[in-house]
């Protein structure tokens, strides 16, 4: 089969060659206010310690308020928020939890508060931060995971369909991790 060029801009993909899950990343300023983003560019990047990666934009207040405190969640977003999460880009700060309706909980090892309503937490603490081009790259540790119940009592094939991982694809379109495949 023959190949032909394709852009390296990742704007101009499509179909996207690096599908982002979509998460919330948590965050609280020094004064406890609560923030929520959405990100679609984060990764595990080492096994251990457990350390995973997200791309922001240095400056915004997510990435200020993980600078200050030194930790923030990852929450994850299934189907069922995804519409939320879509929307949430209109507003900011405190107005984007309470217009997207989401509750916010504590987390058990980190100040950051995490998003009540999604069905897998990740805690971390900042490891570092690295610029590169328009990125701004934050580390986390690891330093807890939680997830609803019913997905970790569940058979180990059905667990994806459960979770409904969400990703994004590009500007407008999203996909659900609804199948997983055993070799």
């Amino acid at each position: 089969m023959s190949k032909q060029d394709f852009s390296i801009d990742k704007h101009a993909w499509s179909p996207s060659l690096i599908p982002g899950p979509i998460v919330l990343v948590s965050t609280v300023d020094a004064d406890g206010i609560p923030n929520v983003a959405p990100k679609s560019w984060v990764q595990m990047v080492a096994f251990d310690p457990p350390t995973l990666m997200f791309s922001g934009t240095k400056g915004n207040p997510t990435e200020n308020n993980i600078e200050a405190t030194a930790c923030f969640g990852i929450n994850v977003v299934s189907e069922a928020m995804l519409p939320s999460v879509v929307e949430c880009l209109r507003w900011r700060g405190p107005e984007r939890i309470k217009k997207a309706g989401w509750t916010m909980e504590s987390a058990r090892k980190i100040s950051s508060p995490l998003v009540e309503d999604s069905p897998a937490h990740i805690e971390c603490t900042l490891d570092r931060t690295l610029e590169m081009g328009s990125g701004f790259i934050v580390f986390g540790r690891i330093v807890a995971a939680s997830i609803d119940g019913h997905i970790a009592d569940a058979p180990i094939e059905e667990r994806y369909r459960l979770l409904e991982q969400t990703c994004f694809l590009e500007d407008g379109i999203y996909t659900v991790i609804r199948d997983s495949v055993g070799y």
